[in-house]
């Protein structure tokens, strides 16, 4: 059980206070650092230097306990639903962190704060997990930080669709993010001990995306330029981003072959010994096709339910032909996982349909619905989903967007690998 205390919140001139105390210490600068390139982790040895840079600054500091392998190995690294960004010097990374996006299953800040408040049906949230700059380069004049921060935001923002990120920081971190990247806290608690990173004491923050430019334009209109947080996220473009080829309705991030993923779980790393049968049980879902089935034969991890995680606007038709917009968020087996404002107008479901921008729909005739928590709901389609994913990831089109939906222009352009780990 984790031990919480409150933590008196800064008044209005105190936040003024502190945020140009953190705004002094920074020169922000137009242009890329030189050199430097960011981009998703790719390789085994992306990933490997990854885990080694991450265990060396978390043993450093007492976020991890040591290891005989020298790494830190999270299942995320693994999941498809989850990107792991990196910086480059060369071929040594420098800098890394996580976008683990919110799904079925509990965000590993979940743990210690409720967001229950926060998550809404046509919003999407993430986490922002493992963040760290290789010592040699925290203090590198073209500050690697905020140029790996300002990727990270415009790859969760524009790319992955989401509107709400979050993360638990030590409360002295929590500074920059709340003062500087106007973070909003989840609670005024600190917890004492997060299991997560080996009882180190912890704060949980919220960033707006979906308002984050105004929110920027709004507090750094007078800043200058070397420290003005709006020029430098909203109108500095760096070359030196790598950005995927489209944006994502189906999460395929960190999607691995059956060779690196074999390589990663039982080599140098030995990241399959830092997962348990659950995550196993996970990953086996994430990576069903029987070309995976040498992978995780040796765990004695059974078949289950094909899953893959989306983020696709749709319409629910009624028996009554009206239509009600919901969020495709995960397709598992022969059940479609939705959201929606309001889930028990489902109840009278008949059919879901998805209409892309070339004006073909992919329909599913619903046979069963059943209610989950909060703004959830599952689909059973007869006689299997299969032919609705299947017409799903053919789809070359653009998804029609519901105004009430997300701003963000979303595209259905998939391709064989966007379903390779579906057992299609």
């Amino acid at each position: 059980m984790h031990n919480q205390k409150s933590a008196p919140a800064l008044n209005g001139e105190a936040k003024l206070r502190a945020h140009s105390a953190y705004t002094s210490r920074f020169n922000l600068q137009s242009k890329a650092p030189e050199g430097i390139t960011f981009k998703l982790v790719e390789t085994v040895d992306e990933l490997t230097q990854t885990c080694k840079i991450l265990y060396d600054s978390y043993t450093e500091v007492g976020y991890m306990k040591v290891n005989e392998t020298g790494y830190r190995f999270t299942p995320f690294y693994v999941l498809p639903s989850c990107y792991t960004l990196i910086a480059k010097a060369g071929d040594t990374v420098i800098a890394t962190t996580t976008i683990i996006i919110k799904s079925q299953e509990e965000l590993p800040v979940e743990s210690i704060f409720s967001l229950t408040d926060h998550l809404k049906w046509d919003r999407r949230t993430a986490e922002a997990s493992s963040f760290t700059v290789h010592p040699n380069y925290r203090s590198h004049p073209d500050n690697i930080k905020h140029a790996m921060l300002k990727y990270l935001f415009q790859i969760a923002r524009d790319t992955l669709g989401i509107h709400d990120l979050v993360i638990a920081c030590t409360p002295e971190h929590m500074g920059l993010y709340e003062d500087v990247l106007l973070f909003q806290r989840l609670s005024d608690e600190v917890i004492d001990a997060y299991d997560y990173v080996n009882g180190t004491s912890a704060v949980g923050a919220r960033l707006d995306l979906a308002s984050m430019q105004a929110d920027y334009a709004n507090v750094y209109a007078q800043a200058p330029e070397w420290r003005n947080m709006y020029k430098y996220h909203f109108e500095s473009d760096f070359e030196s981003f790598q950005i995927p080829r489209h944006a994502a309705t189906v999460y395929s991030g960190n999607l691995w072959s059956p060779e690196q993923l074999e390589a990663l779980l039982k080599g140098p790393i030995k990241g399959a010994a830092a997962l348990s049968p659950d995550d196993l049980n996970l990953l086996r879902q994430h990576y069903a096709s029987t070309e995976y089935d040498s992978v995780f034969s040796c765990y004695g991890v059974s078949n289950p339910a094909p899953v893959l995680d989306t983020n696709i606007q749709a319409v629910v038709r009624l028996k009554t032909n009206k239509s009600v917009p919901v969020v495709v968020q995960r397709l598992e087996g022969n059940q479609i996982i939705l959201s929606a404002e309001n889930p028990s107008a489902l109840l009278d479901g008949k059919t879901l349909q998805i209409t892309t921008g070339d004006h073909n729909t992919a329909q599913a005739q619903i046979r069963v619905t059943s209610l989950g928590n909060g703004v959830n709901a599952t689909l059973q389609e007869y006689p299997s989903s299969m032919r609705f994913i299947d017409l799903l990831l053919k789809n070359k089109g653009a998804a029609t967007q519901s105004p009430r939906l997300t701003e963000y222009h979303l595209t259905t352009d998939l391709d064989e690998e966007d379903k390779v780990h579906f057992g299609s």
